[in-house]
């Protein structure tokens, strides 16, 4: 439409264009006012809800931090693996709701642009609309501003969408970030927790190595005890047997005494080699026992360690392998060190021991050896007396069976001479007989005596001999002389004695009595009052013994006998 004017130089059109103009800045002022009252309404209400967010999640992290602080040193060892999943799963419960808070913010926002976008859609209907009315601009100039408003208000829109979503992508990134490195110090401290369970049971197993019960067990300690009272039982038998090797001087030192010695020993000692290998063995039993206890203590410890999560299979036997085995094996090595050395010491002490008995065997056997030899001369010396005096009697018999006869037949005379020239010259012959006879006996007396006497020189050599080889035997020097004179001076009393008593028996009886001579004849062929054994030469003998056994003799074996009770 096309006003035309009435009149030419109005200014109306003007008027009414600056009217239009002034209304349509008025109506652009009003709709961007609009647009900031939106903008002033909705702006609280985006801060209001992430103010809400920053609070829950500081609390939340208030929360979470709580819970981690139960994870602290001195109740980590207090704690269990499903006690430590449960922190863990406190803590993705507390993620779960943090996203979804986060979730909620992000929709609240969304919801609250959509409603300022419809806000912002009324406003500019109804600016559209006034716009039209004002008419200001053509239609399609008020297109192009309102084309121009909306696309700038678009912009703002998409920036804001833009900067929501950042927003969602940096809140979830920050919230992962932060389960991240609160899983990184969880697992860290349930390595921590495993490590210390690992140490844990590596010096509870430590401190069970060292224990009494492994180190120094009651049953070994037993065992030991009843052993070592078994080996005193046994070496004061052993010391016993020694003894009376010491006691074992002539005439008892013989051959068999010295064997059946050797035999009794020898059966202490093979008792004392059955009990040191028994008592072995029980040690032996009581330590592989203990051994077993650690392997079983091993092995409880690897399936605490598997069943209580604190390490896989693999790691327990690498543990087990590398930590508990080498002080199982060194308890063990220490252990069998000991007993080998025992055994070695055993088995040094019975060889030691076998070769002083032996020693001391053939010492005593040598000195029995001597004592029998000894024996064998007297007793030959003592068979050539009584051979020698045998002779003497038979001799003597053989002749005064003659007298005798001669005798009887000059008695038988006197009897039966009638007269007394007769008897008197019967008599006569029959005392010159029995001059004879008394003669013959006192002749026999005479050597029998001799032969008696001599006796000791005739064994002397033998007495020399022994008592050399005995000096040389036992290493001692020889007795001097004077240590024989006690023994001499006896010897001398005994034949004074003998002197004197024949002297006796010679001047008291009559040789004209028959009955006087055959007094005589008893008393001379009776034995000799000499000392009990003196005629075989065993007084003497035994006496050199005595002497011999009692000083160097005891000495020597009383050392040999502390040689063996050394070994025992």
């Amino acid at each position: 439409m096309q006003f035309i004017p009435q009149k030419i130089g109005s200014n109306i059109i003007q008027r009414i264009a600056e009217s239009r103009k002034q209304r349509h800045e008025a109506a652009v002022e009003d709709l961007h006012l609009e647009l900031c009252l939106i903008n002033n309404e909705v702006e609280p209400l985006i801060e209001w809800e992430s103010l809400q967010l920053l609070k829950k999640l500081k609390d939340d992290d208030n929360d979470i931090e709580a819970i981690l602080t139960s994870l602290q040193d001195e109740n980590l060892l207090k704690m269990s693996l499903p006690m430590l999943e449960t922190v863990w799963e406190d803590i993705l419960i507390h993620s779960g709701k943090r996203q979804n808070w986060i979730a909620e913010l992000d929709n609240n926002l969304k919801l609250i642009e959509t409603d300022r976008l419809n806000k912002i859609k009324s406003v500019f209907k109804k600016f559209g609309d006034k716009f039209l009315k004002i008419a200001h601009l053509a239609n399609s100039d008020l297109q192009r501003f309102l084309d121009k408003e909306t696309q700038m208000i678009n912009q703002t829109v998409l920036s804001n969408q833009r900067s929501y979503a950042d927003l969602f992508v940096r809140l979830l990134s920050a919230d992962v970030e932060r389960e991240k490195a609160q899983r990184v110090a969880w697992q860290r401290r349930v390595e921590d927790w495993k490590a210390a369970n690992i140490q844990s049971v590596m010096d509870n197993f430590r401190n069970f190595m060292m224990n009494d019960s492994v180190k120094q067990p009651e049953n070994i300690a037993k065992v030991r005890n009843d052993f070592k009272l078994e080996q005193e039982k046994l070496q004061s038998l052993c010391i016993a047997s020694l003894q009376t090797m010491c006691d074992m001087k002539p005439p008892i030192s013989t051959k068999s005494a010295v064997y059946k010695w050797r035999n009794d020993i020898n059966t202490i000692v093979i008792e004392l080699d059955s009990v040191n290998q028994m008592y072995l063995n029980k040690l032996y039993e009581e330590h592989e026992q203990v051994c077993q206890m650690c392997v079983e203590k091993i092995n409880s410890e690897k399936e605490k360690l598997i069943d209580s999560g604190i390490c896989s299979s693999h790691r327990a036997r690498q543990l087990m392998e590398e930590y508990m085995l080498p002080l199982v094996g060194q308890q063990q090595r220490l252990v069998e060190s000991e007993l080998e050395g025992l055994e070695k010491q055993l088995e040094a002490q019975k060889t030691k021991l076998e070769e002083e008995i032996k020693t001391l065997f053939k010492f005593s056997q040598g000195a029995a050896h001597l004592w029998d030899v000894h024996e064998i001369g007297l007793a030959k010396q003592e068979r050539a007396l009584q051979e020698k005096l045998e002779e003497i009697r038979y001799s003597h018999d053989q002749s005064n069976q003659e007298k005798e006869a001669n005798l009887d037949l000059v008695m038988d005379r006197m009897r039966q001479d009638a007269n007394d020239v007769a008897l008197k010259d019967s008599l006569i012959k029959a005392n010159v007989m029995l001059d004879k006879i008394r003669e013959s006996y006192l002749e026999f007396h005479k050597q029998q005596t001799e032969l008696v006497k001599s006796y000791p020189n005739m064994i002397n050599s033998e007495l020399l001999d022994y008592e050399n080889k005995m000096c040389t035997f036992f290493s001692v020097a020889k007795a001097k002389t004077n240590d024989f004179k006690e023994l001499h001076s006896e010897e001398e009393e005994v034949d004074t004695e003998i002197q004197e008593k024949q002297s006796e028996i010679l001047s008291a009886q009559s040789v004209h009595s028959v009955s006087s001579n055959f007094q005589l004849i008893t008393i001379l062929t009776s034995p000799l009052p000499v000392p009990e054994e003196s005629l075989g030469g065993k007084f003497a003998s035994a006496w050199l013994h005595s002497r011999l056994f009692h000083t160097d003799h005891t000495g020597v074996c009383q050392r040999a006998v502390v040689l063996l009770l050394s070994t025992c």
